[in-house]
């Protein structure tokens, strides 16, 4: 079935999970999913509540690496 397009692709960035969030991987990530907003959360990056669900989240822990991703 086909993933609407107001939802992101979570599958694009599974590979992610268990890496240091960098730069350079967060707009690797953006690349594959065609230019959709990509960011990171976590104790080390200042987020907004706003809701956007094109937008891939990868949440970090406190050494940046990525724990979980999810839309919004």
């Amino acid at each position: 079935m086909p993933m609407p397009t107001d939802q992101c692709d979570l599958a694009i960035a599974q590979y992610t999970i268990g890496q240091k969030c960098t730069p350079e991987l967060l707009e690797e990530v953006r690349a594959l999913a065609n230019g959709a907003p990509v960011r990171a959360t976590g104790p080390k990056y200042p987020t907004s509540w706003d809701l956007r669900p094109r937008r891939i989240n990868l949440h970090t822990n406190a050494d940046r690496i990525i724990v979980s991703i999810n839309c919004g």
